[in-house]
C-alpha cells in the first residue's frame, strides 16, 4: 500500500474517532450532580405523537426518561384536562377553550396532528394517573396554563385561578405526588395562593431569569422554569447559591440539548429524548 494511502486511512479513521467520541461533561447542581431528563409533552413538539397525550407521555417514560411535562388545563366542572392551546383547535377536532366545556362534553375530543391517521383522545389528570404503572417511579412537571377569563365567565380571574389551585390539589393527594410534582406557573398570584396552601410542594416559578429568581426567593419556591436559551451558565450557578433550581425547555434539537447539557441545570424538559438519553445515560 502506497504510503500516502496509508497516510489518508489514518486521517480518516483519527477524524471518525474524534466525530464520535463522546463528550464528557461535569455536571454540578442541586440535583446530585445529575440532570432529570424530562420529555416535553411527552415526546416533545415534533413528534408523530400528538403533546399531551396519553400515548407520548407513556412513550417518553416507557424510553426511560426521569419524568414528563404535561400542560394542564381546567374545564368548566374543575376536572384538569392535558391541552396546550387556548383554543382547540386546530390542535383538536372542537373549537373553542377548555374551560368552555364540561368534561363529559369533551368525551368525544381527540388531538388532531398533522400528517397522520390516527387520533388520540384527550385525557385528564386522573385518567392518566390511574393508569401509570409504578407511578412514583417519575416526576410529573405540571405547565399550569391560566388562560384568561372573559367577561362573560362566571368566575372572577382570582376565583378561576383557586378553583384551578384547588382541583390540582386534590389530584396531588390523591395520588401521593408531592415528592414527585414540579408545578410550575408565570402568574404571582397562583404561586403565592399555592405555597401558602402547600408550602411542601416542588413550585417553579416560569418567567424569565431575573424576576423569576427575585419571586423564586422572596417565596421560597423550589426552582425557576425558563427557555434554555434565555440563561446562562453564570445564571444557573447564581441559582444554585441561593438553593434555587433550575429547569430549562425549548431543547428542540440534538444541538440544544448539548447547549443545556453544559450549563448545569437541574432539569431538561426536552423535544429529543432519545438523544438526550444516549448523550446523559
Amino acid at each position: 500500500m502506497h504510503l500516502s494511502k496509508k497516510i489518508g486511512i489514518f486521517l480518516i479513521a483519527t477524524l471518525i474517532f474524534f466525530c464520535c467520541k463522546k463528550e464528557r461533561f461535569v455536571i454540578e447542581n442541586l440535583s446530585g450532580n445529575r440532570i432529570h431528563i424530562v420529555g416535553h409533552a411527552g415526546m416533545g413538539f415534533h413528534n408523530l405523537l400528538p403533546k399531551n397525550s396519553y400515548e407520548a407521555l407513556m412513550k417518553a417514560l416507557n424510553l426511560g426518561a426521569d419524568g414528563v411535562e404535561m400542560d394542564v388545563q381546567m374545564t368548566k366542572d374543575s376536572v384538569l384536562v392535558l391541552f396546550h392551546d387556548e383554543d382547540l383547535s386546530p390542535g383538536s377536532n372542537m373549537r373553542g377553550r377548555i374551560y368552555d366545556y364540561t368534561w363529559s362534553e369533551l368525551q368525544h375530543a381527540y388531538h388532531v396532528k398533522v400528517g397522520s391517521p390516527l387520533t388520540y383522545s384527550l385525557i385528564s389528570l386522573d385518567e392518566l394517573f390511574s393508569n401509570i404503572p409504578n407511578l412514583h417511579r417519575y416526576s410529573y412537571t405540571f405547565d399550569n396554563k391560566l388562560h384568561p377569563i372573559s367577561e362573560y365567565d362566571s368566575l372572577s380571574a382570582e376565583a378561576y385561578i383557586n378553583t384551578h389551585i384547588n382541583a390540582l390539589i386534590r389530584i396531588v393527594e390523591k395520588y401521593d405526588l408531592s415528592k414527585n410534582a414540579n408545578i410550575e406557573s408565570y402568574n404571582t398570584y397562583f404561586l403565592t395562593t399555592l405555597k401558602q396552601k402547600k408550602p411542601n410542594y416542588r413550585l417553579f416559578a416560569y418567567l424569565p431569569f431575573d424576576e423569576g429568581l427575585e419571586i423564586a426567593l422572596a417565596l421560597d419556591l423550589y426552582g425557576i422554569t425558563i427557555e434554555s436559551a434565555r440563561i446562562t451558565k453564570e445564571q444557573v450557578q447564581l441559582a444554585h447559591q441561593h438553593h434555587i433550581r433550575s429547569a430549562v425547555f425549548d431543547a428542540n434539537s440534538n444541538g440544544k440539548n448539548i447547549e443545556a447539557i453544559r450549563k448545569s441545570p437541574d432539569i431538561i424538559q426536552t423535544d429529543r429524548l432519545e438523544h438526550l438519553l444516549k448523550t446523559l445515560r
